[in-house]
């Protein structure tokens, strides 16, 4: 299964991507603190699915947004057509 979210912010460079998946990482040090997050979402993002066994990626450009990528194996999909799947 790939989930893809994409957003048409500010998008980052090579350097931010990997400043964004560390732990309290940023990855845009020019907004201002009180208008970001902690810096935890895409790294717990990213140990979730790799949890599952899946892979988290992204792809971003400065200036043109950015899309984030999960892919999860089949084995830890549950099909809808499952019965007793909620």
């Amino acid at each position: 299964m790939i989930v893809t979210v994409t957003d048409s912010g500010a998008g980052m460079d090579e350097e931010a991507v990997v400043r964004a998946l560390l732990m309290f990482g940023r990855a845009n040090s020019m907004v201002a603190a009180e208008d970001e997050g902690p810096g935890l979402g895409l790294p717990l993002a990213k140990s979730l699915v790799e949890a599952h066994g899946g892979v988290l990626e992204i792809e971003s450009e400065p200036g043109a947004g950015t899309t984030v990528i999960l892919r999860f194996p089949a084995e830890r999909v549950i099909p809808e057509n499952r019965p007793n799947c909620r």
